[in-house]
């Protein structure tokens, strides 16, 4: 019975030789072993990529707001408080009725500018 030896002898090329580069050995091994993805695969893996980083940021945001929200609350709790303790009644409701102007323009100008975009285009 014949021994072969572990060395090689130089006569015969094996498929992991190359000639030293490492990085060629790496390409053909990845190549022979590993499938390649198709576009339609590439399509899928960056959806959810995108799926997973989406729904990532939205727990992180939901988590920072439901650690701020309670501060907010009584933040603006203890202002309106304070507000409403400084002013008298009467100062109240002008307040009210001013606020409730002004709400009432800036509906009206905004009235106003949408008729004037529809008046432009059916002229």
């Amino acid at each position: 019975m014949e021994h072969k030896s572990c060395r090689n002898t130089g006569h015969e090329k094996s498929p992991w030789q190359d000639d030293g580069s490492s990085l060629t050995v790496f390409y053909e091994f990845v190549s022979k072993n590993v499938s390649m993805p198709s576009d339609l695969g590439e399509l899928i893996a960056y959806v959810l990529l995108l799926v997973i980083t989406w729904y990532t940021l939205l727990f992180a945001l939901r988590f920072l707001v439901s650690l701020v929200k309670p501060v907010l609350v009584v933040l603006v709790a203890l202002f309106l408080f304070r507000f409403l303790r400084s002013f008298e009644f009467e100062d109240l409701i002008d307040l009210g009725f001013t606020i409730l102007g002004l709400v009432a323009n800036l509906v009206a100008s905004i009235v106003a500018k949408f008729l004037e975009f529809v008046l432009r285009i059916f002229s």
